[in-house]
């Protein structure tokens, strides 16, 4: 079996029960000593639920019988008779193992609970970008879209699983401080004045107010929606510059600039999706994190291929993107 294919939890587990069956010869009551089995029992059980919490509990119990009965000496029984210690083993093993068993599955309850309040979490998130989209009458999907590409970018780079997430739902709602702009702003037609031009570069600050007072979960995303229009030179809304923007913001920034240039605007058609790109390349160490960029360049023959979810690329004027 190749090792790079072996569950790492289970080797996690067994490690655990390994070393405490080393300590055991090591100390001189062994039979007080068994309770410190329920260690790595309790620990499989709390991160991997009741198949490895019984795993380690079986390990455990095979360890101390083999032991008891090639190196019968390490205990030390009072009575003569071999059955009260087998007894007392097979008692010790079948608690071992009822315990490890009913922890995880308590384990997989809470799992089972945590993961629906996740889900209730997501699906509010996305309904919340409908939203968000909906304010202005010329953007449709636009948040959806730039989230995908995001995500791509964020797996393609190696972020850790948490992290791909925060930045997902970034994405989705780094637009969400446009419910506070006027509808006549973000629908005018024309260019827009020095007042408005301000008023629309206000949405990333006007988003962090409305999300600052939420949980702990929804405030992790704080520094990727109030940042995602700085630019990497430093000239962007709030002046940080380089490695001090947040990764996810300049991830966020690339998806959400591709996505605005290959949607129609009522100031200008779509650009192209290798038009876009070379904006996009273009602007690398000024507007953009070159090596986001890279890692955009990798991704792109991707979201040529992903037309249902790009619909503005590839339609062109059937849909209409909206103000970056």
């Amino acid at each position: 079996m190749n090792f790079r294919t072996i569950n790492k939890d289970l080797i996690i587990t067994f490690l655990l029960v390994a070393i405490s069956g080393m300590i055991f010869f090591f100390v001189s009551n062994q039979r007080a000593f068994l309770n410190f089995f329920y260690i790595p029992v309790l620990f499989g059980a709390y991160y991997f639920g009741k198949r490895y919490a019984t795993q380690a509990a079986a390990l455990s119990a095979i360890m101390i019988f083999l032991i008891a009965y090639f190196y019968p000496q390490t205990f030390d029984f009072r009575e003569t008779s071999d059955l009260y210690k087998w007894l007392d083993i097979v008692t010790w093993g079948g608690f071992l193992i009822i315990t490890g068993y009913c922890m995880g599955i308590l384990y997989e309850i809470k799992e089972e609970k945590t993961n629906e309040v996740n889900r209730t979490y997501r699906g509010i998130i996305e309904m919340l970008s409908v939203i968000i989209d909906t304010a202005d009458k010329h953007t449709q999907s636009h948040s959806y879209r730039v989230s995908v590409i995001s995500e791509m970018m964020a797996s393609h780079l190696g972020c850790s699983e948490r992290e791909i997430e925060n930045i997902r739902i970034g994405a989705l709602l780094h637009d969400i401080g446009k419910l506070g702009i006027s509808a006549a702003t973000l629908n005018k037609i024309g260019k827009l004045s020095a007042d408005e031009r301000s008023e629309m570069n206000n949405h990333p600050k006007i988003g962090t107010n409305v999300l600052g007072s939420s949980s702990s979960r929804v405030i992790d995303l704080l520094p990727i929606i109030l940042h995602h229009h700085e630019r990497y030179d430093g000239s962007g809304i709030n002046g940080l510059s380089g490695n001090d923007i947040p990764i996810g913001a300049r991830i966020v920034a690339v998806a959400d600039v591709y996505e605005a240039l290959t949607a129609d605007r009522p100031y200008r058609k779509a650009l192209t999706p290798s038009e876009a790109r070379k904006n996009i390349i273009d602007n690398s160490g000024t507007h953009f994190d070159p090596d986001i960029v890279k890692i955009f360049d990798v991704i792109y023959p991707s979201l040529l291929r992903e037309g249902p979810l790009f619909p503005s690329a590839t339609l062109g004027a059937s849909i209409v993107g909206n103000r970056n």
